[in-house]
C-alpha cells in the first residue's frame, strides 16, 4: 500500500523540478546573449583604449552626429532600467 506521505513528496518533488527547469531555461535565455554582449563590449573597450592611446580623446574630431551616436547606448540603458523600476513588482505579471 502506498504511503500518503510518499505520494505528496513525489508530487512536490515533480512540481519543484518543473519550476527549477523553467527557471533554468529562463536564465539561460539571458546568459547566452549576455556572454555575446560581454564579448562585444570587451572588444569595444579594448579598441577604445587603443584608439585613445594612439589618437587621444576624440573631442577635436567628433561631430554632433558622433556624440548623438555615442549617447544612444546610455539612453537605451536608462530607459530600460527606468521601465523596470517604474513598474516595480508589477513588471512581467501581465
Amino acid at each position: 500500500m502506498i504511503n500518503e506521505k510518499e505520494v505528496i513528496s513525489k508530487d512536490t518533488k515533480k512540481a519543484t523540478e518543473h519550476r527549477d527547469k523553467a527557471a533554468r531555461q529562463a536564465w539561460r535565455g539571458w546568459v547566452i546573449p549576455a556572454v555575446g554582449s560581454m564579448a562585444f563590449f570587451a572588444s569595444m573597450f579594448i579598441n577604445g583604449f587603443r584608439n585613445y592611446k594612439n589618437h587621444g580623446f576624440p573631442a577635436h574630431v567628433f561631430t554632433n552626429t558622433d556624440w548623438v551616436l555615442l549617447s544612444l547606448p546610455v539612453v537605451v540603458v536608462v530607459v530600460s532600467l527606468s521601465d523596470i523600476f517604474i513598474n516595480g513588482e508589477e513588471y512581467g505579471s501581465e
